[in-house]
């Protein structure tokens, strides 16, 4: 078996020492390794693109690239080498459903960024509309910042153009009344320079009078409203060259465009669908290769060296329990058999020593009375 075989036999977790006696196995475990293999490599390529996405560096996105690559490759190794063939297929599917379930959120995180680098031109123009609109609604929001004041500021204008207007208005109807008694079109159609023309050149001197006055007095405020419009838009102008535009250049911004294109384009959505199912499929094609197998030698080996193992197992544990178990019982009895011979060597002393007091009592021959009050009879 050359270097190459070996390394991909590594890559699927197999017991070597078990397969070299199974030859017919080689190429099944080859296969399972190489296809763990490449999706480490698949893994490190994705994670690497979406990081670079971020950073826009080569020396933070290959290192984390590698490492995610090799955690991606050791996982798979795991859930692939964790499986068992089992007798019943009730009990073999409850062992693969969740590495399963696994193996499909890691070719889902695995397929996501190749998915936007294969689409990568068509989600840059996205990306540029998307700028357009982020562009659009910032300057909205900052005319809206604007609006208040600007309407505030011509409703004030609009209000003394309106002053002058109808200043203005009387002062022609006054002077064209009096132009019109002078020349005898208008008023009593007498051309003279009679009273009523006085009268009425008088009023139509008092309207321009009072024009001029008005004009002087509103003009100076025209002036200064007009120069506050001109303030806020020169503020305005400058806060949009100063605004802040989005570059929209990040992984979520890529995301986010990638579902606008799908809800849009249904063929991009169709591929993008097809090339998520393609990962799924490579990931969870090494579990599910030994969940449709049949059993083979190198299971069966496995199977006597787990079994063999078990029971030695067994066995000792059981021996230590009937050890543990023996010491104990011995330990009781020979305990109690102890305490039990202590016990009737105390009571023969005690016996001993109350017969020899109630000797020495006798032998004396004290009177009843006297004992009781020596407290001596309690004794025999």
């Amino acid at each position: 078996m050359n270097r190459i075989g070996s390394f991909f036999i590594f890559c699927s977790g197999a017991v070597n020492t078990i397969l070299k006696r199974c030859p017919s196995d080689y190429n099944k475990y080859q296969g399972i390794g190489a296809t763990i293999l490449f999706t480490g490599i698949l893994s490190a390529i994705s994670a690497g693109y979406a990081l670079y996405t971020v950073f826009e560096s080569y020396a933070v996105s290959i290192p984390f690239a590698l490492v995610w690559g090799m955690m991606i490759f050791n996982l798979d190794r795991f859930i692939v080498s964790g499986m068992r063939k089992k007798s019943n297929i009730i009990k073999e599917m409850g062992v693969a459903v969740p590495r399963i379930i696994l193996a499909i959120f890691i070719g889902i995180v695995v397929a996501t960024p190749l998915e936007l680098k294969l689409f990568e031109s068509e989600i840059n123009a996205e990306i540029g509309l998307m700028q357009q609109e982020s562009y659009k609604d910032q300057d909205d929001l900052l005319k809206k910042r604007y609006e208040s004041d600007i309407s505030i500021i011509n409703k004030e204008i609009t209000t003394l153009r309106n002053q002058l207007r109808k200043s203005d208005e009387e002062r022609l109807k006054r002077t064209n009344d009096a132009l019109a008694e002078a020349d005898g079109t208008g008023g009593s159609r007498i051309r003279a320079m009679g009273h009523i023309y006085k009268a009425k050149s008088k009023a139509a001197d008092k309207s321009e009078q009072d024009y001029q006055l008005l004009l002087a007095e509103v003009q100076p405020k025209l002036d200064e409203q007009y120069q506050k419009l001109n303030d806020l838009d020169l503020q305005k102008k400058n806060d949009m060259d100063n605004l802040s535009r989005a570059s929209l250049t990040g992984f979520a911004s890529r995301l986010k465009a990638i579902h606008r294109l799908s809800s849009k384009e249904e063929a991009i959505h169709i591929a993008g669908i097809f090339i998520t199912l393609l990962f799924l499929i490579i990931e969870c094609a090494p579990i599910l290769v030994k969940l449709i197998s049949e059993k083979t030698p190198y299971d069966q080996r496995l199977d006597i060296l787990e079994t063999e193992y078990h029971l030695a197992n067994l066995k000792h544990n059981t021996l230590a329990k009937l050890a543990t178990d023996s010491q104990l019982t011995f330990e009781n009895k020979t305990g109690g058999f102890r305490v039990s011979e202590m016990i009737n060597a105390e009571n023969e002393v005690f016996a001993h020593a109350i017969r020899k007091e109630k000797e020495n009592i006798i032998s004396k021959n004290e009177s009843w009375f006297t004992l009781m009050k020596k407290r001596r009879i309690f004794d025999i």
